[in-house]
C-alpha cells in the first residue's frame, strides 16, 4: 500500500520527453519538459505562442508535423488569432520532408519556399544528436 502511494505521488513528475525550440544558429530558445498527458499538442502551441510574443511577425517555424500542426495552430484559441495577424507560417525540416510523398514536399519543404536559403530547419535534431555524446 505504501509503495502504491509513493508511485502515485512521484507519478505526477513522470516525463515523456523534452520539447525544444532552437534558432537557425542552433541556440536553444525555449525548452519544456513534456509530462505524460493526452494533450501533447499543448507544448508546441505554447512554444509557438511564446515565439510570436518574443520575436513578433514574419516567422517561419520548422516542425516535423507542420502540415497537420498548422491546421491545429490556426484553429487554436491560444495561437490562431496571433498566427493570422503575424504573418508566421510553418515548414517541415529538410530531412523529414524527403521521407514523404512529392506533393507534401511541394507544400511544406523549405527548398521550395522562396527566401530561406540553405536552412535545413533540423536544429532540434542537431541539438539532440550533440546531447547524445553527453549521456
Amino acid at each position: 500500500l505504501a509503495d502504491d502511494a509513493v508511485k502515485k505521488m512521484w507519478g505526477i513528475f513522470d516525463k515523456t520527453r523534452i520539447f525544444l525550440a532552437v534558432c537557425h544558429h542552433g541556440t536553444a530558445l525555449l525548452m519544456c519538459d513534456m509530462m505524460k498527458s493526452r494533450e501533447l499538442v499543448k507544448y508546441p502551441l505554447t512554444i509557438v505562442n511564446k515565439l510570436i510574443d518574443v520575436f513578433g511577425v514574419n516567422l517561419l517555424l520548422g516542425y516535423d508535423f507542420s502540415y497537420g500542426f498548422s491546421v491545429t495552430a490556426n484553429t487554436s484559441a491560444l495561437v490562431g488569432p496571433k498566427l493570422g495577424s503575424s504573418g508566421c507560417w510553418f515548414c517541415v525540416g529538410s530531412f523529414h520532408g524527403h521521407a514523404h510523398h512529392h506533393l507534401c514536399q511541394l507544400d511544406w519543404h523549405p527548398l521550395y519556399m522562396e527566401g530561406y536559403g540553405l536552412e535545413d530547419f533540423n536544429g532540434c535534431e542537431w541539438a539532440f544528436a550533440e546531447s547524445n555524446t553527453v549521456a
